[in-house]
């Protein structure tokens, strides 16, 4: 059976289909031949136990003539001349056991020979049996003669003391069936060849009807549907849509479906040249978190290409920069609401850690089920540094690198906070302002002295410790905030520090140049409890300061209000 399936299957199911009828078609035709083969030798039969049962009743009659005129004894010469008028190939008479013990044994001939002639005389039922000899198929009849007081004009109780009904002897014969089989066998050599003549005419017009209206537009409908897979296809080409059947239905079917590939396909192009060619880095796993697919972008970004993390989980990108619980929170968002987008922080296959913009979308299936996530992320790590760079320069000096006022006064204020908080603590504030800076800016030029300003940012960040502020307010003036529990004894510790600091030549626009400066110090709580008030002060302090000869430091105290006045 396996083979036989195998076998069909090379065939296209067209060419199955008029072999499937023109099966059927010789079956039923063959079936049809044989039933009428065997009703015609069936009627031939019939005709011939007809034909006997006529012989039957003329051979009785010219017995029971021959009987009765007294020439019983040239019966065999009747029998025989019947027989061969007749063709008939046996004719005998066979005498029942009651005419026997009437009338005596009779003839050799007329003693039962055969099974069938001694059942017929028993039965007195007539019996039909065809079979074969030598030169054909032969009918035996053995047909019975019964005493009845009206037999073709006779009474035969006449003559038989037997009652009526008695079976008096069977007359048996044997008649050829070599014509009627002939005859039967030119009607299947007829209907053969009808047969044969019938399927050529019948297989190919259906042949070619199958093949054209149905082979070739299938044949068609696949060429088009295969077009859908390959590159380059002609896809706006339709299909020939003719006459009002199935096919037409069909060839419309598969046209709209051409234009929906066609569009789908061109949508498919769209999306996969805009998957390649994207500047943001593009990720789809499958519903447990295995990469699938990633772009170009995604490389240049982490660094892996697509075979190193096809099959993979994106946790190869992480930084433990984040805790467990903003993932925990990123996948929250992805299961309520589909979608998460943020800031995140990776690894790329070098190690270097880099900030992303990470978008996650899921993706469902028409059930509900998840099938997929896309992930679009891009390397925000230039805006990043940009973002810095701009918080950098809101909050320092562009020329020293130092806190600006901004950063200062903002500092400041969290430690007048905690100063209040904690009455042990306090702050020091001091304002520095170079002198001689004005004298050598005007005579080396600009360029010079913001040389000068660097270097002197460079040497004040030197004498402080890390804890403190150093911030340049602007032209050539510097604050230092000091937070300690000691703030006077470290305001002179620093001053100390900064003066000897100032008091080495500089080098600048290669010439040898020298500064000094002149600080004030303001305390908080003792000289004020704000951030503008303990800068104000200090400022007047430094003010008294280089009134008092310069390169010095000076306290602020209450006699240098009128004084912190000075002119700009």
């Amino acid at each position: 059976m396996d083979t036989l399936v195998v076998w069909l299957s090379r065939f296209r199911i067209w060419q199955r289909f008029v072999g499937l009828i023109v099966l059927v078609a010789i079956a039923a035709t063959v079936l049809l031949a044989a039933w009428a083969s065997y009703t015609q030798r069936a009627t031939a039969i019939e005709q011939t136990e007809n034909f006997a049962l006529s012989v039957h009743q003329m051979a009785l009659a010219g017995l029971t003539a021959m009987m009765i005129t007294g020439k019983g004894g040239e019966r065999a010469v009747f029998l025989d001349q019947i027989r061969k008028s007749n063709h008939i190939k046996d004719l005998r008479v066979i005498r029942a056991d009651s005419v026997t013990r009437q009338f005596g044994p009779g003839n050799v001939s007329e003693v039962a020979a055969v099974p069938d002639e001694s059942a017929a005389l028993k039965t007195g039922r007539p019996v039909y049996r065809v079979f074969g000899e030598d030169r054909g198929r032969v009918l035996l009849a053995v047909l019975p003669a019964l005493a009845s007081r009206n037999y073709l004009g006779k009474d035969c109780l006449a003559c038989h003391r037997v009652p009526e009904g008695e079976v008096l002897g069977v007359v048996t014969m044997k008649i050829s069936l070599e014509k009627a089989d002939a005859a039967v066998a030119d009607f299947q050599k007829k209907a053969g060849a009808a047969v044969l003549l019938s399927m050529v005419l019948l297989v190919f017009p259906l042949y070619l009807f199958v093949e054209r209206s149905i082979a070739r537009p299938l044949a068609r409908m696949v060429a088009r549907l295969n077009d859908i897979g390959e590159a380059g296809a002609m896809l706006e080409e339709h299909l020939p849509v003719e006459g009002g059947d199935e096919i037409r239905e069909a060839s419309t079917a598969v046209n709209r479906v051409m234009a929906l590939a066609k569009d789908l396909i061109g949508k498919e192009r769209l999306a996969a040249e805009v998957f390649s060619h994207s500047f943001e880095a593009i990720v789809i796993t499958d519903a447990a978190g295995r990469i699938q697919m990633v772009n170009r972008a995604f490389g240049a970004i982490t660094g892996y290409s697509a075979d190193e993390v096809t099959g993979r989980s994106p946790a190869i990108l992480k930084s433990e920069r984040q805790a467990p619980e903003f993932y925990q929170r990123m996948w929250g968002a992805l299961i309520d609401k589909g979608e998460w987008q943020g800031e995140i922080w990776n690894r790329r296959k070098d190690g270097e850690i880099y900030p992303e913009w990470l978008s996650i979308t899921s993706v469902r299936s028409s059930g509900g089920e998840i099938e997929n996530y896309i992930g679009i992320f891009s390397d925000i790590s230039e805006r990043k540094r940009s973002e810095e760079l701009v918080l950098f320069q809101a909050y320092h000096d562009v020329l020293t690198g130092l806190p600006n006022r901004r950063l200062f006064i903002d500092r400041l204020n969290q430690q007048v906070v905690a100063a209040r908080r904690h009455p042990r603590t306090s702050v020091a504030v001091m304002f520095l302002d170079l002198d001689r800076f004005k004298e050598i800016n005007d005579t080396l030029g600009h360029e010079a002295g913001d040389e000068l300003l660097k270097h002197v940012a460079a040497r004040l960040r030197g004498s402080v410790r890390e804890s403190d502020t150093v911030a340049r307010l602007g032209g050539d003036e510097f604050t230092v905030l000091l937070p300690s529990p000691a703030a006077r004894t470290d305001a002179q510790r620093v001053a100390v520090k900064i003066i000897e600091a100032m008091s080495r030549p500089f080098m600048v626009a290669g010439r040898e140049v020298r500064v000094t400066a002149s600080i004030g110090a303001s305390l908080c709580p003792d000289d004020g409890s704000e951030a503008e008030t303990l800068l104000r002060n200090a400022d007047a302090a430094m003010y008294s300061a280089k009134q008092q000869g310069r390169a010095c430091l000076r306290f602020y105290d209450e006699q240098l209000v009128a004084a912190s006045q000075r002119p700009r």
